[in-house]
């Protein structure tokens, strides 16, 4: 199940209400409107947008008919031209209902950039005795969306509930049951137990099923289900919900605790449909192809379904890779998994038509292919994410310190455009020398560059009041020399800049000792990595034997494996809902343009040698009339 559950879909739902009573309001309408209408019903949210934008230039409620455009807008995937719309309307022109509706549109503005906090003072200016049902609805909707990008799953669970009572339609009520058992499955098993309420508060009663379904062997599974059935009568989780919950446990293969060491029994070729599964198993990649596959097989043991296809692996250090997805094709794959290497990408993605479709393990701009959809760990992704954070927290003016590798100048150069791109300014740019044992020059040359009087007034943490524009580092360091780089900063600077890195900076190994060296760093990762506390089939506790078989380079490979396989019922879904989320191991994922994966990270801080987590990093869109990136 996903975590953030198909907002747009819920969001098309609530809001297509409104438009009846939008249309109800005015009476007699402009053949015109009642098409746009229409054209919103039936998904086609384009050519909705362009009709209401006709109407606004013609008729005597322009205002009116540009917040419809800049909803249909956002409905399509065109959050900048939704944004330049609904600037251009102004809300004292518009009725009070409507001067609803802009804020609840101004909120999914902000959320669509990840500026949950930002929509959350939006939301919370609005009235809501003042609102109809199905505003209501779409509040508690992007409330429970702005908690769940900070991370915060009990107040967005909570939020869900209230929107529970509002919904009427049983798909609808079904997804928000998801949506709530999802979140709440992300709360460590200890918080579910000590923060309940007792019977019969209904998050208490959410809290404590979730509990029981992550705890309870199959074998007892139906007789403390019966037992909380009894303490929580009428719960909304009662009936349809609480017996597929049961169902999809109870079909649980006894296999789950499978280590990996081998992939699932394939069948006959060309007699059952299977996933094919295309790794450089040997050659100077087999270290990095067995952390994926380690990554897969657990996904693979730990879901539920007694339908699912089995896996069948095949190395692509042993053929060619056009050759090895026409066999694969040929025999009855269904979908296929990898290829892993960029040159295979390249080359598959050029090979023709493909008859089955494609989740690749990485990504290449240079690649663009309807069949194929692109997932991997970008180290660009990262970059904008954790300079983003940056951003977000107040700064503007960048000090950078980087390898000098052609790895370290590569993410310089992205880091520059992108920053520039937010409205940002690099003060200065310094190398050091990759794993070497001195970094005193590097360092003291990097802070000769930041004023004294900036210095002084910069402490940690970074989150406070009068920041703006005030100087910080941006590190491209791997972990070993970010050990001995911030000691450095801190000795030569006394109170050091605050410091904002990518995961290459953390091991992904808790270790309180050793990483106190960095303490006050801030960084951005996969949340399968932020979260030890979790306990669920594929978490770090689940899969400890394996990741203390796999070296510290490639243990997010094994996440990446994991939300692979994940995501193969997923791809139709995203094509067909441009809002869709889906809440990962690797990140919270979206299709962007061009089938690449969208991968949306957390970000923590060391303390006392320990990240603790900072929330979602935010994805921020760079100001317009600015050279693109890639």
């Amino acid at each position: 199940m996903a975590l953030i559950i198909r907002l747009g879909l819920v969001l098309l739902v609530l809001t297509a209400a409104g438009c009846v009573r939008d249309t109800a309001r005015r009476g007699s309408m402009d053949p015109r409107a009642m098409q746009a209408e229409s054209l919103v019903q039936s998904g086609d949210y384009a050519g909705a947008m362009r009709l209401f934008q006709q109407l606004a230039a013609a008729s005597r409620d322009p205002d009116y008919y540009r917040l419809r455009a800049a909803d249909s807008a956002l409905r399509a995937g065109d959050g900048r031209t939704a944004k330049q719309l609904a600037d251009a309307v102004d809300p004292g022109e518009l009725e009070t209902a409507d001067r609803h509706d802009y804020t609840l549109l101004q909120s999914r503005l902000d959320l669509n950039v990840g500026r949950a906090r930002e929509a959350l003072a939006k939301l919370d200016s609005l009235s809501m005795g003042r609102l109809g049902p199905p505003q209501k609805a779409h509040y508690h909707t992007l409330r429970a969306s702005a908690y769940n990008q900070l991370g915060n799953m009990l107040e967005s669970a909570q939020e869900r509930i209230k929107l529970g009572y509002l919904l009427t339609h049983p798909d609808a009520v079904k997804k928000n049951n998801e949506a709530i058992y999802d979140e709440l499955a992300r709360i460590p098993e200890k918080v579910l137990a000590t923060m309940q309420a007792s019977a019969p508060d209904v998050l208490g009663g959410w809290m404590n099923l979730t509990q029981i379904m992550k705890t309870t062997p199959p074998a007892g599974l139906s007789t403390e289900l019966a037992k909380w059935q009894a303490r929580y009568s009428g719960h909304p989780a009662s009936g349809q919900f609480l017996r597929s919950l049961l169902s999809q446990r109870q079909g649980t293969l006894p296999g789950q605790a499978h280590t990996g060491t081998a992939p699932p029994a394939a069948t006959a070729p060309g007699t059952t449909a299977f996933v094919g599964v295309m790794l450089p198993l040997s050659g100077p990649y087999a270290s990095a192809a067995q952390a994926l596959r380690t990554g897969l097989l657990a996904a693979y043991y730990a879901d539920p379904n007694p339908a699912k296809p089995p896996l069948r692996f095949v190395d692509t250090g042993t053929g060619n890779i056009h050759q090895l997805y026409r066999k694969l094709a040929d025999e009855g794959a269904k979908t296929i998994i990898g290829p892993l290497l960029k040159e295979n990408l390249a080359t598959l993605s050029g090979a023709g038509e493909l008859a089955v479709p494609v989740l690749a393990l990485n990504q290449t701009p240079e690649v663009s292919n309807d069949r194929i959809y692109q997932f991997g760990l970008t180290p660009e992704h990262e970059v904008e994410q954790a300079a983003g954070s940056a951003w977000f927290d107040g700064y503007q003016s960048a000090l950078v310190l980087a390898p000098a590798t052609s790895f370290g100048q590569r993410m310089v150069k992205h880091f520059e455009a992108y920053w520039n791109q937010l409205g940002g300014t690099v003060r200065t740019i310094k190398t050091y020398p990759y794993h070497g044992e001195d970094f005193t020059a590097s360092v003291r040359s990097l802070l000769s560059a930041a004023p004294l009087a900036t210095q002084a007034q910069i402490t940690l943490p970074p989150i406070q009041a009068g920041r703006q524009g005030a100087d910080f580092i941006f590190l491209i360091s791997d972990a070993r020399d970010a050990h001995l780089i911030m000691p450095q900063l801190t000795f030569h600077q006394g109170e050091p800049i605050a410091v904002y890195a990518t995961s290459h900076v953390y091991s992904g190994r808790t270790d309180a000792g050793a990483d106190r060296d960095l303490n006050g760093l801030i960084f951005c990762d996969i949340p399968w990595l932020l979260d030890p506390s979790d306990s669920g089939p594929l978490s770090q506790q689940s899969l400890s034997s394996q990741i203390q078989q796999t070296p510290s380079d490639y243990l997010r490979l094994i996440a990446l494996g994991i939300d692979a396989y994940r995501l193969l019922p997923k791809l139709e879904r995203f094509g067909a809902e441009p809002r869709s989320r889906y809440s990962g191991a690797t990140g919270t994922l979206s299709l962007n343009s061009g089938n690449r994966i969208q991968r949306q990270l957390h970000c923590a801080q060391f303390e006392d040698g320990i990240p603790q987590p900072r929330g979602i990093a935010p994805l921020l869109r760079p100001r317009e009339n600015t050279p693109a990136l890639r």
